[in-house]
């Protein structure tokens, strides 16, 4: 009987078109459009959780994937399919920082938190 109601309520967002997935040794993230990135495991150094105001209805959660360059290696949102897999495998890493990670999800505001940050291996 509800059954329109209910197909008005699931989320159609193109944001749930994104996934990330580990393969072999690399993080993969596609955006939904045919585009995809790999970050190979051995080159994150840190895991950023950007937010802003714009939420619940925009983009206002946003994982941000660091190697050994200033900006991004890569990017997903909170929607992303397989998101759930990647917080697992983050909350395994030393260095994870769940407090972190509890501030950006209740942040309502701009701004960048630092959830997982890796010293590189010096040999």
């Amino acid at each position: 009987m509800l059954g329109w109601l209910r197909k008005k309520l699931v989320n159609t967002s193109p944001l749930t078109l994104w996934s990330v997935r580990f393969s072999d040794s690399n993080i993969v993230i596609s955006d939904g459009q045919g585009t995809e990135r790999m970050l190979p495991l051995r080159d994150l150094r840190r895991v950023v959780v950007a937010t802003d105001d714009s939420g619940p209805w925009g983009a206002d959660v946003m994982f941000l994937l660091y190697s050994y360059d200033p900006d991004p290696a890569a990017i997903f949102p909170l929607e992303a399919t397989g998101r759930d897999g990647f917080v697992e495998w983050l909350s395994a890493q030393p260095g994870y920082q769940d407090r972190e990670l509890a501030r950006a999800m209740g942040s309502t505001r701009v701004a960048r938190f630092e959830v997982l940050a890796i010293e590189p291996n010096v040999s």
